[in-house]
């Protein structure tokens, strides 16, 4: 039985948006670059590089205005029933192509998709793109493909999955060397190898001892997560919203010690 809860945080006080964990994550999920890439709302990406101001503000001089990026991608959420713990995403598709594991990972299977794009439309992070194009790797683009993630065909939905390839790829070798505790398997997904500030941060939301422990990270003031507004809400509001299951719980926390980015990576302010 699966006892860890995959989760992480992003320190955005750390983060430069130097978008080396963008690349890190195409490049470790064979994503290709399309002719037609640049057309934003088509472009197959697991993870987004948003630029946020606080411009929001009317009246702001010169030299008052503040920029943060903050990278986005699946929050890997299971709603708020305890009664059927799966988000938005799951409960919407026809043939399973995908669903949530005991360790807290939506999956998402390439070949078994058929392009409905239930998913997508269910999704409140607009975390899941659709190919539009069949992938071409050109010349020795082909040389340098993952051999451990499959190539998702034209018409399919891709998303980040925390990179679980790179823990089934730990937990074999740890089987082959007589490792049975599949607990105790830890890995890194590509994203948080290549932050070159540390500003990404991966492990069991479950663990006390992991630096993304989930009890700690409620506690700590600069800790917020995506439209996820009841975490600053009263208690009363609180309940409201739990209630009629408004949030799908995610498990990914942004730190940062600026009230403003918190407030709209929260949906706070138009809560």
């Amino acid at each position: 039985m699966m006892t860890v809860r995959w989760g992480m945080s992003i320190d955005l006080d750390k983060c430069t948006g130097c978008g080396a964990c963008q690349v890190a994550c195409m490049q470790e999920n064979n994503m290709p670059i399309f002719e037609e890439d640049s057309d934003i709302p088509k472009r197959v990406t697991f993870l987004d590089l948003m630029k946020v101001t606080n411009d929001y503000e009317r009246g702001k001089n010169y030299g008052e205005v503040q920029v943060a990026f903050v990278p986005k991608m699946c929050m890997q959420c299971s709603g708020n029933d305890p009664q059927n713990p799966h988000p938005p995403c799951v409960s919407v598709c026809p043939v399973v192509a995908t669903d949530v594991g005991e360790d807290g990972v939506v999956s998402q299977i390439w070949s078994r998709c058929i392009g409905c794009r239930y998913c997508q439309a269910a999704c409140p992070y607009e975390a899941r793109v659709f190919n539009w194009w069949k992938p071409r790797y050109e010349s020795d683009f082909k040389k340098g493909l993952n051999p451990d993630v499959s190539v998702a065909s034209r018409g399919t939905v891709v998303k980040c999955t925390f990179c679980s390839h790179i823990w089934k790829r730990e937990r074999d070798k740890a089987i082959a060397q007589g490792e049975k505790d599949i607990n105790k398997v830890t890995y890194t997904p590509a994203c948080v190898s290549a932050c070159p500030t540390g500003a990404i941060v991966f492990g069991d939301l479950n663990n006390p001892n992991s630096p993304v422990y989930e009890t700690r990270l409620k506690n700590d003031p600069r800790a917020v997560r995506m439209v996820h507004s009841i975490d600053h809400q009263p208690e009363d509001e609180r309940q409201r919203r739990l209630r009629i299951k408004e949030f799908p719980n995610p498990k990914v926390y942004y730190l940062s010690s600026q009230k403003w980015l918190r407030d709209i990576i929260s949906g706070f302010q138009n809560s």
